[in-house]
């Protein structure tokens, strides 16, 4: 660990995560921002298409990878300044009544979980327990898959893992509600059943669970990053007994191991894993990086992968000017739908974050 040390102990380091940590704090209140033609395009589909459109969701997986960033820094470093901002972010929500639209606001519920153990704060548990509520509610496949979008009647995204899994193990052993655990082991279980590539060790976007056909790219950069955060960050917190711990842990060795072996020189992965030539992509390299990290930390990882997480975030550094991290490929929006613009947004400032928060608390 000495490496991520003496990276965390440079000016340049500190300056840099402080400018992403006080920025990721304003976009954690302003994302998303409607363009003109985002606007227009709801008024369209509100008002002459007659759409039942919810409204903007500040509370969703993007805003809510901010807010774990920031958890992330506060508990590495003990900074009031995120904590403050995170409280008032999340009191803001509770006193709307927590709407909720999709799985993706799930994401939430890791960071609320911190919030009350850093303060005491019950109304924080209490939200974590209506995330759990939700999620047990929510329309799942005749096995129990959450569907991420209730309108893919049998398609399950790598994304669900790492949105929920976490969360669900974490919030069942802490209330002692074993169903919420199972939940959670239970969607790591069958996308490690139903979507894996064979051939390569890497996942698909996602697959049907019905016809059991796969979906997206092979090793498409985040749905490893969801799909490794997914398990590691479950691992972390599932007591060793657990009877799928061993299962689980075999195949996130596999995964490091074959992941590992396609990053890049400069230190990043691709925006598709396999494709060296292609763009780097900051997002899918920060996720990969902390699920790293939290595998060495528990100590379920075979191989010390301290190098790799070290060289990645050296990439993260230099990708990182004025507060955000550029290079950060755009949001996907369906299997086989990666758009090729890339930029900086939340989810790449959020895990880039986190990932040096790792560090710190390292």
């Amino acid at each position: 660990m000495e490496g991520l040390q003496e990276l965390l102990q440079k000016t340049e380091t500190i300056q840099k995560i402080n400018a992403l940590q006080e920025q990721a704090g304003r976009t954690l209140f302003s994302w998303p921002v409607l363009t003109g033609k985002d606007r227009l395009k709801r008024a369209v589909r509100k008002y002459l298409l007659r759409q039942q459109l919810p409204p903007a969701d500040h509370y969703s997986w993007p805003n809510a990878l901010l807010a774990a960033g920031l958890s992330q820094v506060q508990k590495g470093v003990r900074d009031n300044r995120s904590e403050e901002v995170l409280i008032r972010y999340y009191d803001r929500w509770i006193k709307k009544g927590m709407p909720l639209y999709y799985v993706d606001n799930a994401v939430n519920g890791t960071a609320l979980l911190d919030l009350y153990e850093s303060t005491g704060r019950k109304k924080y548990l209490d939200a974590a327990e209506t995330l759990a509520a939700f999620l047990r509610e929510h329309k799942k496949d005749e096995r129990g898959d959450l569907l991420y979008r209730t309108r893919d009647g049998a398609d399950i995204y790598a994304d669900t893992v790492g949105m929920v899994c976490p969360f669900l193990c974490r919030y069942g052993l802490l209330r002692e509600e074993s169903a919420f655990v199972k939940m959670g082991v239970t969607q790591i279980v069958h996308f490690l059943d139903g979507g894996m590539d064979e051939k390569s060790g890497l996942p698909y976007h996602g697959f049907n669970s019905r016809t059991g056909v796969k979906y997206g790219c092979v090793g498409w950069g985040r749905a490893v990053g969801w799909l490794m955060l997914g398990m590691a960050e479950s691992l972390a917190v599932l007591p060793e007994n657990t009877p799928q711990f061993p299962f689980i842990q075999g195949h996130l060795q596999n995964l490091v191991r074959r992941t590992a072996d396609f990053q890049r020189a400069d230190g990043s992965f691709s925006w598709l894993i396999p494709a060296f030539e292609g763009p780097a992509d900051t997002s899918a390299t920060a996720m990969i990086a902390c699920a790293m990290l939290a595998g060495i930390r528990r100590g379920c990882l075979e191989e010390d992968w301290t190098a790799q997480v070290a060289a990645a975030a050296e990439f993260l550094l230099s990708c990182t000017k004025n507060g955000r991290v550029e290079q950060c490929s755009a949001e996907c929006s369906g299997f086989a739908e990666y758009p090729q613009r890339y930029g900086s947004y939340p989810w790449g400032d959020g895990m880039t974050l986190k990932l040096f928060g790792m560090m710190e608390e390292v």
